[in-house]
């Protein structure tokens, strides 16, 4: 088994993002997500996109879903279409997002992968609750469902690993819960069946509470016995 790994990477800079596209990628990231709500300006992206060769994601996170900043939403969409014009194999949007589906069928027809996520920052909903999100991601067109939970005690890490190893069979995802009492769940996911984990390119850039770097991570599988 390789449980695969994705880089978060959020700068306001594009050269920041840039440098930080190409260090994932020599410390064996397998695909990179680049946080366009970081970004003071994404005129210019195209320029992250060519300085890796590994799949790029790209998510311009609403504000309430735990995005850096107020848009309006219009605008906030337009930079993802925009995106997966200039060759972003990946768009991760929100499930919450307006006219969704009219959205989701823009992208796919330019032959982009679609994440559909979902963030509860407060808690880890009951698995009756998490499986009805993740079956509206799948009837919303979801080639990846991703949930992200927050746990609030150990057992969260137990459901949200329990549910990625039942859901995982129906569709491809990516489950886990942040904060400092999720890293079970981080860890793991992969080896119960989900598509791929975050981490941060290193110390100081996390996107999320709880959220361990390329280097920890890795050292983390080997302590595992688990190839990355």
């Amino acid at each position: 088994m390789n449980p695969r790994i994705c880089a978060s990477v959020a700068t306001e800079r594009i050269s920041d993002g840039m440098l930080l596209a190409r260090k994932a990628e020599l410390m064996g990231a397998d695909l990179i997500e680049i946080r366009l709500d970081y970004l003071n300006n994404i005129k210019g992206i195209q320029k992250i996109v060519k300085s890796t060769s590994l799949p790029l994601i790209a998510t311009n996170r609403q504000y309430k879903q735990g995005g850096r900043r107020l848009q309006k939403e219009e605008q906030r969409v337009q930079a993802l279409l925009d995106a997966a014009n200039l060759g972003f194999q990946y768009i991760d949007i929100e499930l919450t997002t307006v006219s969704l589906n009219s959205v989701v069928s823009e992208l796919k027809e330019k032959g982009t992968n679609i994440i559909i996520s979902f963030h509860d920052f407060k808690r880890t909903p009951k698995t009756s609750k998490l499986e009805q999100i993740m079956h509206s991601q799948i009837a919303a067109g979801a080639d990846i469902c991703k949930l992200v939970t927050t746990a609030t005690m150990v057992n969260d890490n137990i459901s949200c690993l329990l549910l990625t190893s039942k859901m995982s069979k129906v569709a491809k995802m990516v489950c886990f819960a942040m904060g400092e009492r999720g890293l079970l769940s981080r860890v793991l996911s992969p080896i119960f069946g989900a598509s791929f984990t975050y981490v941060s390119v290193k110390k100081g850039l996390e996107t999320a509470l709880g959220q361990p770097t390329i280097f920890e991570l890795k050292e983390l599988f080997r302590s595992l016995g688990v190839e990355n």
